[in-house]
Parts: structure tokens; C-alpha cells; sequence
């Protein structure tokens, strides 16, 4: 969690400066496709790192997630819940992601404190 929370803010904090420099912009929004990519990719990357999310860092099988297996679970407005569902496991792990592809959060239960 604390590596998680780290690269957050360091996001979090680059993304600042950027809104700062300069205000008439816009954050493109990601489309479900690119949504379904970067869920998969933090999926795998959670198999060579434990983030610290508290259910450590996922076995190797998580890196061979088939791309159908790969799908919008929910779409809110400004985030995306991506879902990973690793057949050799029997598992399925969610990922939040922002409307602009920012991974905010990770878990089994796709349930995420103050989403609508």
C-alpha cells in the first residue's frame, strides 16, 4: 500500500503542476478500450511487485490473462472499473481506474468506498 500511495501522490502531484502551467485545457478521457488495456497491464504488474494492497503480490498465472477475460465491469462517471478474471485461479480482481487512465485502486471485491 505504501508504494501504492507513493506513486499516487507523485501522479497526483505531477498532474498539479501540470493544471497550474497553463488553464485552458482539457483531460482527454480514455476509451473503454484503452480502459481494458491499462487494467491489464496493472494487473500484470502486480505479479512482480507487492503494492502493499493487502493481498500481496499475485502469483505468476495473472501474467497470461487472456484478453477476453478482460472487461468493463462498470462505467461512472470519471472512472472505469475494469475486471480480470484469471480462469487458473478462479479469481476475479478488480481495478479502478480514472477517466484519463489513472490506476487508483485494486481488490477482489470490486466494491470501492465513495464511487456512485
Amino acid at each position: 500500500m505504501k508504494l501504492f500511495t507513493a506513486i499516487f501522490t507523485l501522479v497526483l502531484l505531477v498532474g498539479s503542476q501540470q493544471v497550474l502551467a497553463h488553464s485552458d485545457h482539457a483531460h482527454k478521457s480514455i476509451s473503454e478500450k484503452s480502459a481494458l488495456e491499462r487494467g491489464r497491464a496493472a494487473t500484470m504488474q502486480l505479479t512482480e511487485k507487492d503494492a502493499g494492497l493487502g493481498f500481496g503480490k499475485l502469483p505468476e498465472s495473472w501474467e497470461v490473462v487472456p484478453e477476453d477475460a478482460v472487461k468493463i465491469h462498470k462505467k461512472g462517471s470519471g472512472y472505469f472499473i475494469v475486471s480480470v478474471t484469471n480462469r487458473a485461479e478462479a479469481q476475479t480482481l478488480y481495478v479502478l481506474l480514472s477517466s484519463d487512465g489513472g490506476v487508483y485502486d485494486v481488490n477482489f471485491t470490486g466494491e470501492f468506498d465513495g464511487l456512485e
